[in-house]
């Protein structure tokens, strides 16, 4: 069975994925060791990640289940549904924890639950297609999502509202990620670019396009000078958001 997503814990020393099977296992990033093996999940697992402080996992799946696992004493503590059977396929927490958002790739909309009673808080409506990537700001309560209808969006959790829609891709969108200091959010899709706005001022800033087929994953360094690409042309770019130009190819994968 295949895997389908990973994360790092916030200190990097554990990894959890998720995978086909629709297991969730820890591992040990030192040893490789997989220390716990989940089985709640009846389905794929689409989407994992850490609590920040790296002592829970959260994962989504096609079974319609977000489910939250605690790696102290190895317990599915949380399991958060929708009062309708969903698809989960994305998946993200606030810098708190406290917040638990899910997209789905059939109904085409995100839901929000409360970390610590599991109800569900809210549910935002808009997308077109599947919500492929959902990223929270590292400083306010607004969340990007994006999606297969080419756009990526901008929603202010406080106010349960949509502040922004960006339609700059020509195709579906794969990846979402915030910079570090919040003021702007990146996107890559299959149309072959990477594309940064401006989240204050809704501007786009950087237009990135030297892949030559889908961009499918993103992620920026924390220092916030550097962001990576993962492409199904097989190679994976490192680029210098501070110049605004290509550092390095990395060639090697075999596959997307």
């Amino acid at each position: 069975h295949g895997m389908t997503c990973i994360d790092y814990s916030p200190n990097g020393s554990l990894i959890t994925t998720g995978g086909e099977d629709g297991k969730v296992k820890a591992w040990n990033a030192a040893s490789g060791f997989c220390f716990i093996t989940f089985t709640e999940h009846t389905a794929p697992v689409r989407a994992v990640c850490f609590t920040p402080k790296g002592n829970a996992v959260v994962s989504a799946s096609l079974d319609g289940s977000v489910r939250a696992f605690d790696l102290t004493r190895y317990r599915n503590f949380r399991t958060m549904t929708t009062p309708k059977p969903a698809q989960f396929s994305s998946l993200a927490l606030d810098s708190s924890g406290e917040v638990v958002c899910a997209g789905t790739q059939d109904s085409f909309e995100i839901f929000v639950w409360g970390m610590q009673t599991g109800r569900l808080l809210d549910v935002l409506s808009g997308h077109e297609g599947p919500v492929s990537s959902l990223a929270f700001s590292p400083v306010e309560a607004v969340l990007a999502s994006a999606s297969w209808d080419k756009t990526v969006r901008l929603w202010d959790l406080h106010n349960r509202q949509l502040l922004h829609t960006f339609y700059d891709h020509t195709a579906p969108v794969n990846d979402c990620c915030f910079h570090p200091d919040g003021l702007c959010v990146a996107a890559c899709s299959a149309d072959n670019t990477i594309k940064i706005w401006d989240t204050r001022m809704n501007q786009l800033l950087q237009h990135y396009s030297a892949h030559l087929s889908s961009v499918n994953s993103i992620a920026i360094h924390p220092s916030g000078d550097f962001l990576m690409s993962g492409s199904s042309d097989m190679t994976t770019k490192i680029w210098d958001l501070r110049e605004g130009h290509l550092c390095y190819t990395l060639h090697g994968h075999k596959g997307a």
